[in-house]
């Protein structure tokens, strides 16, 4: 009973800061794990669970959303595309392969908070936006923890964009292309759903309100959280699996 209030627990913290800047799943991850779940059904349940965040923070621009996905439906059918493809990865790759490349996966997904985008509307802007959001799309359907910060970091290379559609767009790209994975994990028979309805409920909550006082947390602060927990859990996994 206990894990799963300290599950809520950071569903909340989690489902705030995804619902703001994104990335906070790398928190999650290793919370799961450290319950005893394999690395895999570990993956699953915290997708599963994180989810509902991007779409509850979207709920104080619902009003916009028919624009905005007209704006983005392109990115978002690439990103699920390859969100697919990472999903029947993760199913059909090993455990033990799996279990080897995790430390490195979270690694990189924490690695990621350092990614400073530089603006950028050259002619191959749109090429190689299509492109970066491929590649997040199919991060996120392999692994996850991360994605929010990679989609960011492709789009604001567009200097027309500000934050808050900087925001919004990567909520709802993100959202869309974790519900489809979400999906074929839920026929997976992996996720352990005690852990993943403690991390909904936490993260729909967070999602919803705890928004507004993510956005007070200090920038350095958030970053160092993340950076810590992040790089933390990938020492633990290094140890753990080499």
């Amino acid at each position: 009973m206990l894990e799963y209030i300290i599950i809520f627990l950071v569903g909340i913290l989690v489902g705030g800061i995804n619902g703001m800047a994104g990335g906070a799943s790398v928190i999650s991850y290793p919370v799961l794990l450290a319950t005893g779940m394999s690395p895999v059904s570990a993956a699953i349940s915290n997708a599963l669970g994180v989810t509902p965040a991007n779409f509850f923070a979207l709920i104080a621009v619902r009003d916009q959303m028919r624009a905005y996905f007209q704006e983005y439906k392109t990115l978002i059918y690439i990103s699920i595309v390859g969100s697919t493809i990472g999903a029947f990865l993760l199913l059909n790759v090993p455990p033990g392969v799996f279990e080897k490349m995790v430390p490195f996966l979270l690694l990189f997904a924490s690695l990621s908070f350092l990614i400073k985008a530089k603006p950028d509307r050259g002619a191959r802007h749109g090429l190689v936006e299509k492109i970066g959001i491929a590649g997040s799309g199919l991060y996120c359907g392999y692994f996850g923890p991360g994605q929010g910060v990679m989609v960011i970091a492709v789009l604001a290379r567009d200097i027309r964009r500000d934050p808050k559609t900087l925001n919004t767009a990567k909520n709802l790209i993100v959202g869309w292309t974790s519900l489809i994975s979400n999906i074929i994990y839920i026929f997976s028979g992996l996720a352990h759903w005690g852990a993943v309805i403690a991390l909904l409920i936490g993260a729909s909550i967070g999602g919803t309100y705890g928004g507004r006082y993510a956005a007070r947390m200090p920038v350095a602060v958030y970053r160092g959280l993340i950076l810590t927990v992040g790089f933390g859990a990938s020492a633990w996994l290094f140890t753990k699996y080499y």
